[in-house]
């Protein structure tokens, strides 16, 4: 969640299917998910769902810190907001396949990411995710980056679910949703004060990707 210029469209060059079919989901009360962006013409608005061609959204995750289980985790409950299986994920083994990247440590300056920072609910971690665009803007670049940093030693009270929360809070980041929820009650809240989706989450979730994205994922 950290701002870098690569990530999530802020800038060029360096910075979520469901049927036609099947009527939309209620969508209830939900939050701003789209990201937007000032250009030299004005004000630009980006936004994002993994298409049905490109799921499963294949995860890798970092063999440390029960990283590995925490992204399994968060793919489930990001796929239980789903009554169509508009998104679906699979942790692989092999990084160079994979469309997402998590690891520990902090994102590396210089592009637009989104961080979760150290905060009063769950000071034990911080998080970011970083998505790189095309030079045109038009595409996100593979793999997004998605980065959970304890901030104290591993098996310290607290750290374990700090880092489940913060994983599930970056995933949701990479699903498309671009902003912070403006309530605390929200997993998508900047520093969330509950450690489950909430309602309007499931809400922004469910009407992200039932609306026509801005951007693609580029193809491999």
């Amino acid at each position: 969640m950290r701002s870098r210029q690569r990530l999530l469209g802020l800038v060029t060059g360096s910075v979520l299917v469901a049927c036609a079919d099947i009527a939309a989901p209620s969508r209830g009360d939900a939050y701003e998910w789209r990201r937007l962006q000032g250009t030299s013409s004005g004000v630009d608005t980006l936004s994002f769902h993994w298409a049905g061609a490109d799921l499963p959204v294949r995860f890798w995750a970092e063999d440390s810190l029960n990283l590995p289980a925490h992204v399994q985790g968060g793919i489930g409950r990001w796929e239980a907001v789903f009554l169509y299986g508009e998104f679906s994920g699979v942790v692989v083994s092999d990084s160079s396949t994979a469309d997402v990247i998590v690891t520990t440590g902090i994102a590396p300056k210089g592009g637009f990411s989104i961080a979760r920072l150290e905060s009063g609910f769950a000071p034990e971690c911080q998080g970011a995710t970083d998505i790189e665009l095309s030079s045109n803007g038009q595409q996100i670049l593979r793999p997004i980056r998605v980065y959970v940093d304890p901030r104290f030693a591993p098996g310290s009270p607290g750290v374990d679910d700090c880092m489940a929360l913060t994983t599930t809070h970056e995933l949701g980041h990479a699903l498309g949703i671009f902003t912070h929820s403006p309530d605390p009650e929200d997993i998508m809240y900047a520093d969330p004060a509950v450690s489950a989706l909430s309602r309007r989450d499931r809400s922004t979730a469910e009407l992200a990707y039932h609306t026509e994205p801005t951007l693609t994922i580029a193809p491999r």
